[in-house]
């Protein structure tokens, strides 16, 4: 039923329904009072008629506005928007550390040198799809899922750092994180004020990451270690999305990713002087990041 279906409706009936007047009979001079009062009351009946049968129609009517401003349905789209991670690296020491030989300052040398936190930082852009069901209450419940390129990346390196050991021996430590691209699968649930739907969303991602540290000595001393990644983690976050057009939204959404820890040892490089006794140092990093972005649905 077409809303301008309705309003014909409405403006039809209202007019068709009128008030039967009852004239009052002219076979004697006398009025008779009776059928005067009755006559104001079949009046008033009738407007009150026609009042009621307005009100039904207009309640159609707005019924029918709801009914086209239903989020039911599917739809595709773009985002663009903004990410912010943070990095954590951590360090135990393994191989030939737990011996005698290397002193307590030189432990504490490489561990405080060699850990760092990094926050990388950048533009990022994606596309999703998905599908929502409005609820006769105005809830809405949906699944979206979605791709985005993050490129995420950050290089820290220190200059080379006298070492507490003899021969004036110094290291340079670098670290690097790259976070190149992310999955999510999210249901959500909200609540449709006709064109503007507020919502919830959480799930499952995946994001494809690389972390990566070298040590490099004055005296030839090489080491490097790496782990390239997909992580699986929980994501979290609210949306607020408004249709301008019939088929066409726009949406601004915040999500909260906490990824898994990833782990590697560092190795010797082939070349590396200073091979033995054998110390190796195992990294262990997490990443978190957070993402604002807007984006637009074209809906079927």
């Amino acid at each position: 039923m077409s809303i301008r279906w309705l309003f014909e409706l409405q403006n039809g009936f209202a007019h068709f329904i009128r008030c039967q007047h009852y004239p009052i009979p002219h076979t004697s001079l006398r009025i008779n009072y009776d059928e005067v009062i009755m006559q104001g009351i079949n009046e008033k009946r009738c407007v009150m008629n026609r009042l009621y049968f307005i009100l039904a129609a207009s309640l159609l009517s707005f019924n029918a506005i709801a009914e086209e401003n239903s989020w039911t349905g599917f739809y595709v789209g773009g985002n663009l928007g903004y990410a912010e991670a943070e990095s954590k690296s951590r360090v135990t020491l393994g191989g030939d550390w737990s011996n005698q030989l290397p002193s307590p300052a030189l432990q504490n040398y490489v561990i405080n040198n060699s850990q760092d936190t990094q926050s990388p930082n950048d533009a990022n852009f994606g596309f999703q799809a998905g599908y929502d069901y409005q609820l006769s209450n105005k809830f809405v419940i949906g699944l979206e899922v979605d791709y985005n390129k993050l490129n995420l990346e950050e290089t820290r390196q220190t200059p080379f750092i006298l070492s507490p050991i003899a021969f004036a021996t110094s290291f340079a430590f670098t670290n690097k994180v790259e976070v190149r691209n992310s999955y999510s699968l999210r249901p959500k649930i909200g609540y449709a004020f006709d064109n503007t739907l507020a919502y919830v969303t959480a799930g499952v991602s995946w994001t494809s990451a690389e972390f990566s540290s070298e040590l490099l000595g004055t005296n030839g001393y090489s080491k490097a270690g790496k782990n390239s990644k997909t992580l699986a983690s929980a994501i979290w976050g609210i949306g607020v999305e408004h249709k301008f057009l019939e088929n066409v939204s726009a949406k601004l959404e915040y999500l909260k990713i906490t990824n898994d820890d990833a782990s590697y040892t560092t190795e010797y490089r082939p070349g590396s002087t200073f091979v033995s006794p054998a110390f190796s140092e195992r990294f262990k990093v997490d990443l978190d990041y957070d993402v604002i972005r807007a984006g637009i649905n074209y809906r079927f």
